[in-house]
């Protein structure tokens, strides 16, 4: 990846759907050049662009963060199994407190107290668990904005987006979804940008029709669209998990100011031995250094930071990427 393809990489990011000529503004390049580079890394499986449903707003369940110990060298069978976890949204393996960490989505307490009690301890090798109940969300990666492109190419992009990629957490819940939306979701899921007439044959309905139901679903807060990468790709490959414990009256505030940063992905406010919990990528470990002792020590009211370092990620927004060391690849 040179810096143009990071940069229509970072377009993408901002904007999943854009066309062409929007990206090619964005990056100023030609609408040829940016169409070729984009056709070469979407092709690359390293870029995946992805409708996801929003479990919150559909009220579907509620994100769970677990922090998984496991017996020496099985950590990677144990992340390697829960990547197959319908439930399982995003799995990693980790070094510090933890060798790895999982994002599930739970219905409900039963299902969190089946899935974390119950299921979780009987996987070969796995030796204890934390979670950590999401309350609330206020950055995801669906609102990153790695630090490529101007502000303006960003705010530009992102005002042609019809999704709500601005609400992390849904103000109310969307009308329920239809077998025909279950179809548009499922289709879009797979290919972010599938073409509207290849959509409405997927879910047997008019073009225009299929256009309209979208739209819907991503106005109500339904769906929205992600690309979804590895920050390694875009050359961050230092990425850390941040456990926060936090003065309660400043969550808030201390959220305001870190979702400011280009370097966090992520950031939520939860229930459990800590406040909050977030995820950062920076490009080498003094960029980390510095983001923990000048960024998060500069901000009142973060009385305690944990630090676990990511090693590889396996699954991402459902995107699995299973790691067999030693196994034969293709070339």
């Amino acid at each position: 990846m040179d810096e143009l393809d990071r940069r229509v990489i970072a377009a993408l990011i901002a904007h999943p759907r854009a066309s062409w000529p929007a990206v090619g503004r964005a990056v100023r390049a030609s609408e040829a050049t940016v169409s070729r580079r984009a056709g070469r890394i979407l092709a690359s499986e390293l870029v995946h662009v992805a409708a996801t449903l929003d479990v919150l707003a559909t009220g579907r369940g509620v994100p769970v963060f677990v922090r998984v110990r496991c017996e020496p060298v099985k950590s990677v069978a144990v992340a390697n199994a829960l990547t197959e976890w319908p439930s399982v949204r995003f799995v990693s393996l980790v070094s510090g407190a933890a060798d790895c960490l999982v994002e599930l989505v739970a219905t409900d307490r039963n299902d969190l107290l089946e899935l974390t009690v119950l299921r979780l301890p009987q996987l070969d090798g796995v030796i204890g668990s934390s979670s950590e109940v999401v309350l609330r969300r206020f950055t995801t990666g669906v609102g990153w904005t790695p630090d490529f492109l101007a502000p303006e190419a960003v705010a530009a992009l992102r005002a042609e987006r019809i999704d709500r990629w601005d609400r992390a957490q849904p103000t109310q819940l969307s009308p329920p979804l239809t077998e025909v939306d279950e179809l548009l979701v499922g289709a879009l899921a797979e290919d972010g940008r599938m073409r509207w007439r290849d959509l409405a044959a997927r879910a047997g309905i008019m073009e225009s029709t299929a256009r309209r139901r979208v739209e819907n679903l991503c106005r109500s807060g339904a769906i929205r669209f992600r690309t979804i990468v590895e920050p390694e790709t875009l050359g961050l490959p230092v990425t850390a998990f941040l456990w926060l414990r936090v003065d309660p009256q400043r969550v808030d505030a201390v959220a305001e100011e870190l979702t400011r940063h280009p370097e966090v992905m992520l950031l939520c406010a939860t229930a459990g031995e800590h406040t909050m919990c977030g995820e950062v990528a920076v490009a080498e470990y003094r960029d980390l250094h510095r983001f923990l002792t000048d960024t998060l020590g500069g901000i009142p009211g973060i009385r305690d930071v944990d630090v676990t370092l990511g090693l590889r990620t396996l699954k991402r927004a459902s995107i699995v990427r299973p790691w067999y060391p030693g196994a034969p690849t293709s070339a």
